[in-house]
This record gives structure tokens, sequence and C-alpha cells, in this order.
């Protein structure tokens, strides 16, 4: 059997289970003329940052966002906990965004979604299958505040 868990307070997502390993975060709504030692700067008191890379359109102006990675797992949480929400950069729409990086299977699995849905092939209540037509639902155990599994 298997099952989705998404608890924010604990690192815990799609993925199932604890992310321990995970140290790449994902930084939006930043300031677009920010440069990547002013993010650098922002993030340096939670631990080694070992890679920051701003992400750039064609034209190599920012897009607003970043991509930080720590040393650790604890750094990377620690700068979740104290920078997410907490600002709303100058030139942002909206408050500081910090969140662990999607995985490769994450990413992929989003994008799928996506264009089953722009296609009206996807109803997450109720899938196909077989020659019959007998329908799957999903079944969601609420286990607590934060966390939810759908087995």
């Amino acid at each position: 059997m298997s099952f989705l868990c998404w608890d924010p307070r604990a690192g815990c997502s799609a993925r199932g289970g604890s992310q321990q390993k995970d140290r790449k975060l994902f930084v939006g709504m930043l300031n677009k003329q920010q440069s990547e030692d002013d993010v650098r700067r922002l993030f340096e008191a939670f631990g080694n940052i070992e890679e920051c890379t701003i992400l750039r359109g064609p034209d190599g102006n920012s897009k607003g966002c970043a991509f930080v990675k720590y040393s650790s797992h604890a750094e990377a949480q620690a700068a979740i906990n104290a920078l997410h929400g907490s600002q709303t950069m100058p030139g942002a729409s909206s408050s500081l965004v910090v969140k662990f990086a999607d995985t490769d299977k994450e990413r992929t699995m989003r994008r799928m979604q996506q264009m089953a849905g722009q296609m009206g092939m996807f109803n997450p209540m109720a899938i196909q299958f077989g020659a019959y037509g007998a329908y799957a639902q999903a079944v969601s155990i609420d286990t607590g505040p934060g966390l939810l599994m759908i087995l």
C-alpha cells in the first residue's frame, strides 16, 4: 500500500516520509535586482551554503527566485523556519517563499498532472480501471493538524 503524506512542520510531503537528506531550497518572491551575493548574505546565517543560483530568463534577467543548497538538512530547515513568509522584498508582490526544492520525481509528477488537467483527462476523486469501468476512490485519513494521508 502506498500513501501520500503532507506535514509542513516536519518537512514531509508527497515523498511519503521524512526528507532528512533534503538540503536544497527553493526561494521565491525575491527582488529581481538581487544578486547571488545578496541571497547568500540573507541565508548564510543558517549554515554553510554550497550553492546559490538565481533563476534567469533567456534575456539574463532574474525571474525573482533562486535555489540555495546547504551542507545539511538541519541548516536548510532552520532557514525555512526563520525566513518563509518573514518579509516582503522590495519590488516583490508577496512575502518571501522558502521551501524544500522539488525532487526530479515530484517535478515530473506535477507536470504530468498539469498536462492531464489541461486535457481534461484526470479526475482526482475517481480513476477508471479495467474493462468493466470499476472505480477506485481515494481514501483520506486526517491524522492530526497539518497531516493528511491518502491511501
